[in-house]
Order: structure tokens, then C-alpha cells, then sequence
């Protein structure tokens, strides 16, 4: 994994401490203006002339930051810019050594293999929801109000955040999910499971795909009954069998909803309804809907 270094680490390895100031005093400001005008980052970060062109020249080539040209001049982050500011930070802070491949990519996130200084692998996963319609980004109820006057840098933290607290709740009652293990901006970090998607044609027996279909019932349970909430958006892509012992955890949870939200019935009969169909239809596993419903809010002891 780390005999390359990643596009990402050359990036990091690449910026220096007044590019670094660039990027943080940018961001700072990118709560008053949509592009910052250069008088007022000239101002700011108080470099000389030279090197805050040249790094600005540097930042725009390396697709950190983007430039506007007209009445005003001003410079924005992207994407990729927010990310090294997020796994930078980390890095300084002692939590990651390095960066490895890209292991996924999606409309919502992009996720890492990193390298802990302790020397473990672990997963970044780098909150992207923000290029994603805002329509859509209203599903995430709760911290997210009057989302359509945020900026999308905002959201992304913000859901970075979100979904790290509500990982370590789920962990303290030992739920099938990732153990985090430190945030900052839109990054999480957290355990790397060594498992396989559930989407993808996993050749399971039936008894090992019941298991691994009661382990994510249990989960579900743990979520509603000891934290309070429902996932909220469950399917094969966001479930990874464990290959070291063939369990089953539940990953992606920055759309859950408390469960006296308004619409939380109906997203947990729809998060059940659609894992018994996909488990009955690719390993001819029947459970009754009514009695694992009963079992995940608690009405029940049995399934």
C-alpha cells in the first residue's frame, strides 16, 4: 500500500508553511466571500509580494484553490484543497504518518487507506456531499439548517463531525461499524476493516450470510434502541463482510435521523424491508418483516 506514494501525499509532501498559511487563511474567509478578493488575503496572511504570487500561482496549478478574473480578483478552495487542509492538520497532529491510495469514490465521499504513526492502517474518508445537489443534502436532518444558504465547505465538516460522534456512540455499545479514531474538517479517520462490499457476488453458504444478515439486524438494533437513531439510507453498498471473521458491519452514517424524527418510521421499514429483500434474493434467506422490526425496536427478544 505504501511502497507508492499517493497523488494526495505528493501534494501534501509538496506544500510548504506559507502555502499552508495561503490555504487556512482562505478557508477562514471563505465564510465572507465566495471567492476572497486578494487585497484582502494580501492583507491577511502579511507575505511578501513574491512568495504569496508564487504560491498562489503553486496552489491554483495544483488544483488547491481557483482563481476568479474580473472586477475583483479572488480565490477560492476546492475540494482537494479542504482535503489537505484536513489530512495536513492530521498529519502535524501525530494521528496519521502517510497517505495511500484512493480505495473509493463516490458522489459523497472519497476514502483513503492511510498509515497511522503508530503503524497501523486505517481509512480517511474525506466528506464530499457538498457536490451533490442540495436538494438531496436535506436528507441530513438535524445539524444541517437552512442548507441552502451554507456553503458547501461548511456542510462537508459539518458532516464530518456528525457522522464521527454518532460512530463512537454506536461503538461504545460495540455495533458492527468502524471504530473512529480522529476527525478534523471533512476527514474521518477510522478502522480499516480488511472485508469485501456486500454489492459485490460474495460467495457465502446460507448459514454464513444469515450470520452476517443478524449481525447488521443487531446493529440496527443497537442504533435504535441504545443511541436512538435510524440509519436511514442502509443497502449492500454501505455493509462490508469482515473476511478475518466473515461479520458483517454497517459503514456511512452522516444521514442517520433521531428516531422521533418525523420520517424516522419510515426509513427504518424501508432500511429493513430492503436488506431482507437483498438477503432474500441473493442467498434465498426468508425472515419475517414484522418480527425483525418487533426485535430492532426492542419489542421482542427474538427474531
Amino acid at each position: 500500500m505504501m511502497s507508492l506514494v499517493s497523488h494526495i501525499q505528493s501534494i501534501i509532501d509538496n506544500i510548504e508553511d506559507h502555502d499552508y498559511k495561503i490555504l487556512q487563511y482562505i478557508e477562514s474567509r471563505m465564510r465572507y466571500y465566495q471567492y476572497v478578493p486578494i487585497e484582502v488575503i494580501e492583507k491577511g496572511v502579511k507575505l511578501p509580494p513574491g512568495i504569496l504570487y508564487r504560491s498562489l500561482s503553486k496552489l491554483t496549478e495544483m488544483k488547491l484553490i481557483r482563481r476568479r478574473v474580473g472586477s475583483i480578483v479572488g480565490y477560492t478552495l476546492n475540494y482537494t484543497g479542504l482535503d489537505v487542509l484536513a489530512l495536513k492538520s492530521l498529519i502535524r497532529r501525530g494521528v496519521i504518518d502517510s497517505v495511500g491510495e484512493k480505495i473509493g469514490v463516490g458522489k459523497e465521499s472519497d476514502v483513503y487507506i492511510v498509515r497511522l504513526t503508530s503503524g497501523s492502517l486505517a481509512v480517511a474518508k474525506l466528506h464530499r456531499e457538498g457536490r451533490t445537489s442540495f436538494r438531496k443534502i436535506k436528507r441530513y436532518r438535524g445539524p444541517v439548517v437552512n442548507v441552502d444558504r451554507k456553503h458547501w465547505y461548511y456542510i462537508a465538516k459539518l458532516l464530518g463531525e456528525r457522522e464521527f460522534k454518532i460512530l463512537a456512540e454506536l461503538k461504545a455499545y460495540n455495533a458492527k461499524v468502524p471504530k473512529p479514531i480522529a476527525y478534523n474538517r471533512n476527514c474521518i479517520v477510522q478502522e480499516y476493516i480488511e472485508g469485501i462490499e456486500l454489492y459485490r457476488n460474495i460467495n457465502m453458504d446460507y448459514d454464513l450470510a444469515l450470520s452476517v444478515l443478524r449481525d447488521i439486524i443487531e446493529t440496527l438494533k443497537i442504533a435504535y434502541t441504545r443511541v436512538g437513531i435510524v440509519h436511514g439510507d442502509l443497502s449492500e453498498y454501505n455493509i462490508i463482510v469482515n473476511i478475518n471473521d466473515n461479520s458483517g458491519f454497517i459503514i456511512d452514517w452522516p444521514q442517520y435521523v433521531y428516531r422521533d424524527d418525523d420520517n424516522a418510521e419510515y426509513l427504518l421499514e424501508r432500511d429493513i424491508k430492503y436488506i431482507l429483500r437483498f438477503f432474500e434474493k441473493r442467498y434465498s434467506i426468508m425472515l419475517d418483516y414484522n418480527s425483525v422490526k418487533k426485535y430492532i425496536k426492542g419489542d421482542s427478544s427474538v427474531i
